[in-house]
């Protein structure tokens, strides 16, 4: 007999090529999808990224919008509109996706219009401008997280304590849902390496990688310092940015002040990433924050020697590959460790401990699986 799906409705601000995202696309596309079938609720309503895909596996997307320029009162808004929504459309699990315990309200909603499982799901560890009211009204939405939300899930520890309250965290109701990858697709393939460093040109030198959306967050600014550093120190130096976002044109002014207009190659989204990881020779992420960034277990899936700033969480070193830097250190001590770090000999075996380390998709998508069939 057929059954009908299951269906979750996702709720979370956009579906563009960011974290989140590929986060949920990456479980969506490994379900089991004559059990479980995902919708999606955004806040905003324009052409994205994965709507096609989306459409092509069997999802929905639907908005509500709030044009209120008040942070707070516009996720009142939303949460409103939620509601009106939950109260039309019939779902059993919402599950709420987000880098601040900001849209707890949100859960009110869902609660109000008789969804019986919410999740709050955390995806960073900290964010830009943390005043103290921005702090207390945090405090204040833990709370409502608490009493509002079924289950509490985070992408790691310190997304976990940045979004959760204490009592939540002390009583061990937060789930670490590992943000799992597509490991085969990231096997280090040496045929595609060749071919891509011929066809973007890079002969024979060094190659840098960052892949993730351009945003204060992400502190692309900072790789283009070391790279300004590398080549005033006379090394051949290339630099693959991939990504879009609101700083891409301030970037790409600043490359030309910088005189790198041919060391710097700003490549867009690209759906394969990995051939352009297999491509470089090292990935920096100089991020201010993360929770625990896709981007770079999907680098280091691809044997690359990484380096992140101290200021993401040690819960992504998976290998001995893998190095921490601070930040405040300045652009010559990140130069000089770039520069001299030991390139992996065997970088098809990354997989294996990324694999033991419970990043494979396959393995977390099983799981949410059977947590949603619960």
């Amino acid at each position: 007999m057929n059954r009908t799906p299951k269906r979750i409705l996702h709720i979370t601000e956009m579906l563009s090529a960011a974290g989140i995202e590929s986060f949920i696309m990456n479980v969506y596309r490994n379900i089991d999808r004559s059990k479980i079938q995902f919708d999606f609720l955004v806040l905003r309503d324009q052409k994205e990224f994965y709507d096609n895909e989306i459409s092509s596996l069997g999802g929905e997307k639907y908005f509500v919008h709030s044009e209120i320029k008040n942070t707070l009162a516009r996720v009142l808004d939303e949460s409103r509109q939620i509601k009106t929504f939950l109260e039309q459309h019939h779902y059993d699990v919402v599950h709420i996706h987000y880098t601040t315990p900001l849209r707890a309200f949100y859960l009110k909603a869902a609660k109000e219009a008789g969804v019986p499982v919410r999740i709050y799901h955390s995806h960073s560890a900290a964010v830009s401008g943390k005043s103290k009211l921005k702090l207390a009204v945090y405090k204040y939405c833990q709370n409502v997280i608490d009493k509002y939300a079924t289950d509490c899930f985070a992408c790691s520890e310190a997304a976990a304590k940045w979004v959760f309250s204490e009592r939540t965290l002390k009583e061990n109701k937060v789930k670490i849902i590992h943000n799992g990858i597509d490991i085969n697709r990231f096997l280090f393939n040496e045929s595609i390496r060749e071919e891509y460093r011929a066809k973007l040109g890079l002969e024979d030198s060094f190659t840098l990688i960052n892949t993730g959306r351009f945003t204060e967050q992400k502190n692309q600014s900072f790789i283009l310092d070391i790279v300004d550093g590398l080549k005033k120190e006379g090394h051949n130096i290339k630099l693959l940015l991939l990504g879009d976002g609101p700083l891409k044109d301030s970037y790409e002014s600043r490359v030309k002040q910088l005189g790198l207009e041919d060391s710097v190659l700003f490549l867009g989204v690209k759906p394969n990433v990995q051939d352009y990881l297999f491509a470089a020779d090292c990935y920096v992420m100089p991020s201010f924050y993360e929770g625990l960034p896709v981007a770079g277990i999907e680098a280091e899936c691809s044997g690359l020697p990484c380096f992140f700033s101290d200021n993401i969480t040690e819960e992504v070193e998976l290998g001995n590959q893998t190095h921490f830097l601070p930040l405040e250190a300045g652009r010559n001590v990140w130069v000089n460790k770039v520069m001299n770090c030991e390139p992996n000999e065997n970088r098809a075996k990354a997989t294996d401990y990324v694999r033991v380390a419970g990043y494979d998709i396959h393995d977390v998508a099983e799981k949410m699986t059977n947590f949603y069939l619960r």
